[in-house]
């Protein structure tokens, strides 16, 4: 069982996790909601062991597994790796592998003085094997990469060959792999069609351990939980309700109806108490006794008014375009890509004109973030030409945040694009939701969702006429 008791966790001055405690127990999944910056990421990290706490305990199960919605930049993967080492490596079945490997060779050219030793430790490597799961360890694999949907992919491939959103699906593929006792996912269907998120969910309504989600994904949330744990932005404290996304709705949406009847309520009989305290007044010294108690009553009333919660800020987006391009903005002519003997893409032709919206759709490896940087420029291609019109200014947003210095604080990498306009800088920020000492915040810390935010943020600055962008929507809350 994961039990989590009395969590504290603060930026500098800023209160993130403000006495947490909860439990998740064997067999129960539990989804953590909350808007981007809450401190949700921060909170499963810390559960997972990977970032510092200020204060409190957490208890863990014998075996647990994490997921984190940055695998580009917070999953190592050693660069010689195949898919299988990769995979295998989440229960030692790699290194059992080599060993009884190593013991093969050394059996074969042995002599007879050390074979019986040699047999001993073979025995031993062998039921390592067998305990790991070995003989079907393949097949389990390609079940979870079917899945997965992660087309193309063989389990001889090397790891660093393939796209942001297929490391990703691996990375979860070596975690559902692992099986543990209790599964820790951060955004896990950020990167996935929506054929294999459906089987995503499938696969942990029918798991058997414990689950701590982290999800915008609205059907994730009421197929595969019950139990929400939402993270309060404002009291930065955690509240508990049984079942789903949707009977959370439920609850929260008649305790805040209930709470605003009741203060209207209590509203309209402080107003009708002070007409009659008035009324007592004009009776001078006769009432004071009765106008005393009226008034009593009605601070009674002003104490107990239910505090309806703060809404959640949203963010405020437009991109100005300071300058505009020509008619024609970008022209394609027969572009072609490969890698090696596999095609990505051959004959592509087509032209955007200045206001055109276009939107390239295709299943996860299908080449689509590969075509968007072979337009351009920053993945060379094999054949073709993409001819940019007059007067393009680019705005990129990438899908692994690539474009973000993650040693930076919020406010030089947002000055770095208008360095002449520090107010302007800070206007637009504060539109993006940083605001007062946040904006000295490292980009490393953020979560994902204001990673995205502050990469949006730095586009409207920069007044492109051109936006191209990658997925700019996976790591945002609902609201966003």
């Amino acid at each position: 069982m994961l039990q989590v008791n009395h969590l504290q966790l603060s930026y500098g001055p800023r209160l993130i996790l403000d006495d947490i405690s909860f439990t998740v127990a064997p067999g129960e999944k539990a989804g953590l909601i909350g808007v981007n910056g809450a401190g949700k990421s921060s909170l499963l990290k810390i559960v997972a062991g990977l970032q510092e706490k200020d204060g409190g305990t957490v208890s863990l199960p014998r075996t647990y597994g994490y997921l984190s919605q940055d695998v580009a930049h917070e999953t190592p993967i050693a660069g010689g790796d195949t898919v299988r080492d990769f995979i295998f490596s989440s229960t030692g079945l790699n290194k059992a592998i080599v060993t009884y490997e190593d013991l093969s060779l050394k059996i074969a050219n042995a002599h007879n003085g050390n074979l019986p030793t040699l047999l001993q430790h073979f025995d031993m490597a062998q039921d390592a094997l067998e305990r790991l799961g070995y003989y079907d360890a393949d097949a389990r694999s390609e079940q979870l990469i079917d899945g997965l949907k992660l087309g193309g992919v063989t389990l001889d491939r090397t790891v660093t060959t393939l796209s942001g959103g297929q490391k990703t699906k691996l990375a979860l593929a070596r975690l559902l792999f692992q099986a543990p006792e209790l599964l820790l996912l951060d955004e896990p269907t950020n990167f996935l069609d929506i054929e294999a998120a459906g089987w995503l969910m499938e696969f942990l309504e029918s798991y058997k351990g414990a689950l701590l989600i982290i999800s915008h994904d609205l059907d994730l949330l009421d197929r595969s939980i019950n139990k929400v744990l939402r993270l309060n932005e404002f009291t930065h404290k955690l509240e508990e309700y049984r079942g789903t996304y949707s009977n959370y709705l439920t609850v929260s949406g008649d305790a805040l109806a209930l709470m605003e009847r009741t203060k209207q309520q209590q509203e309209r009989e402080i107003a009708r108490l002070r007409k009659t305290s008035d009324k007592l007044r004009g009776f001078g010294a006769t009432r004071v006794k009765q106008r005393i108690a009226v008034d009593k009553r009605i601070s009674s009333l002003e104490v107990s008014k239910p505090q309806l919660p703060q809404n959640s800020r949203r963010i405020k987006i437009d991109f100005p375009v300071r300058i505009p391009s020509s008619h024609l903005v970008m022209s394609a002519d027969h572009l072609a890509k490969r890698y090696g003997s596999k095609e990505i893409f051959s004959n592509i032709t087509f032209e955007i004109e200045r206001g055109q919206r276009m939107v390239i759709v295709g299943l996860n490896g299908a080449g689509k973030t590969t075509l968007l940087r072979t337009l351009l420029g920053i993945t060379p291609l094999n054949g073709g030409k993409v001819v940019m019109g007059d007067r393009v200014q680019l705005g990129y947003y990438a899908q692994e945040n690539e474009g973000l210095d993650y040693e930076n604080t919020v406010l030089n990498e947002a000055i770095s694009i208008l360095p002449e306009d520090t107010k302007r800088v800070r206007g637009i920020l504060g539109r993006f939701l940083f605001t007062g000492d946040r904006v000295f915040q490292r980009i490393e810390t953020l979560s994902g969702g204001e990673k995205t935010r502050l990469a949006l943020a730095k586009m409207v600055l920069a007044g492109p006429n051109l936006l191209v962008l990658d997925e700019p929507t996976t790591h945002l809350d609902v609201l966003s």
